[in-house]
């Protein structure tokens, strides 16, 4: 099966969401850039309605970014907040938004699938504020976004060591200081000065470079892409994925503007995911094309994401016939070129991520036919038409 893309790729839908948070306090700030996935979606949607107060539900359908991001932003306006989301959403970890909120002097709780938020905006804390990390940066990033315009100064206690997806806290540090909103923290502290507000009056949004990762791989299996406006540096932590290419053999390289991928004999990988954790399942499933030994580590918070992800993709890989060690951070697997496995359903649990691994499999001629094809829509809708267009075979 032979598989063919030249085109672009939606904004990231991480920075975008950071934007529309950003935007909710400078409605001058125009955005270059959209997406019509499911977590920026909710995020439009919602907005406006906890912006009037009012109290009506806001939904957040799957996103934890779009939950924890709205609830700090809620949590800056008077009055009774209720987000409402899917079942996995709640039994994702929450209680470090909760604990964030209550030093803010705002009341939440979670309730019957909702996270309610109640309060008279944020109380000047006494000491600095403490961000719990070790499942989620995005509790951290949530906090930020939603500093802007404070009538008092305030200061965050960040940890001595990197937490979980330390990659995407520091995406909104850079954010931040392109916009011109934050110097360098001094030591363990952040501050945040009173009335900081944005300036700038444009931004662009880069393309999502997860869902790049997600073609590219197609292209480094089974054929050849070319993904156009790729960009020369980026703030996204995915941005890695060119650099993990070319350790795996594949042809991987930047001309004019695009980048170009073309199907390679792929090498074993040993690779820290910590910071990328998203590119996780898709390069499983590559990895396990390559013939030797590969270990994807340092990724924990995989166990938190839409679905465990580490145990997910393990028994995807044990049914291609790969033989597969878990491990708390990640896996280690016995890759090779060739498959002997037979005809197979595989359930992705509803993670958009499990169904864009399972393609690449797909394009080997791994015959599985994947359950709720539909959730890729959470991050990137686009993908069954480049997929189908491709020249993969649903």
């Amino acid at each position: 099966m032979y598989f063919s893309f030249r085109g672009d790729i939606p904004a990231s839908k991480s920075i975008l969401n950071r934007l529309l948070i950003l935007q909710s306090f400078s409605s001058a700030l125009k955005i270059h850039g959209d997406s019509h996935c499911e977590d920026v979606l909710h995020m439009r949607s919602a907005l406006p309605l906890i912006l009037k107060a009012r109290g009506e539900p806001v939904h957040c359908g799957a996103a934890g970014t779009t939950l924890r991001f709205l609830a700090l932003r809620a949590s800056r306006i008077p009055g009774k907040h209720i987000l409402l989301g899917s079942k996995r959403l709640f039994l994702r970890p929450q209680q470090a938004l909760i604990a964030l909120l209550q030093q803010l002097g705002c009341q939440a709780r979670i309730e019957h699938e909702s996270l309610i938020v109640q309060g008279e905006g944020w109380k000047r804390p006494v000491r600095p504020i403490e961000v719990d990390f070790s499942q989620s940066s995005q509790f951290a990033s949530a906090l930020l976004l939603s500093s802007l315009d404070l009538d008092f100064d305030l200061e965050i206690k960040l940890p001595s060591c990197p937490g979980a997806s330390w990659g995407y806290w520091e995406m909104t540090l850079r954010l931040f200081r392109q916009l011109g909103l934050l110097d360098e923290s001094k030591g363990d502290l952040l501050g945040i000065p009173q009335g900081m507000c944005v300036k700038q009056r444009e931004i662009n949004a880069e393309p999502d470079l997860s869902s790049a990762f997600a073609i590219a791989a197609l292209g480094a299996i089974a054929g050849e892409v070319e993904i156009r406006n790729f960009p020369n540096e980026s703030l996204q932590p995915d941005f890695i994925f060119p650099e993990i290419f070319k350790a795996m053999g594949i042809s991987c390289a930047f001309v004019e503007g695009a980048l170009h991928v073309k199907k390679s004999s792929l090498r074993p990988i040993c690779w820290d995911l910590g910071n990328a954790p998203d590119l996780f399942p898709v390069l499983s499933v590559l990895a396990a094309f390559a013939e030797g030994r590969s270990r994807l580590y340092g990724a924990p918070h995989l166990a938190y994401k839409e679905s465990h992800r580490i145990h997910a993709i393990a028994d995807f890989l044990r049914k291609l016939g790969r033989s597969v060690v878990v491990r708390s951070d990640g896996i280690e697997m016995q890759g090779k070129r060739s498959f002997a496995c037979l005809p197979f359903v595989f359930d992705p649990l509803s993670d958009h991520r499990l169904v864009m691994a399972a393609c690449v499999a797909k394009l080997q001629g791994v015959s599985v036919q994947i359950q709720e094809p539909h959730v890729v829509s959470k991050s990137f809708p686009e993908f069954w038409e480049i997929f189908r267009s491709g020249g993969g075979k649903v």
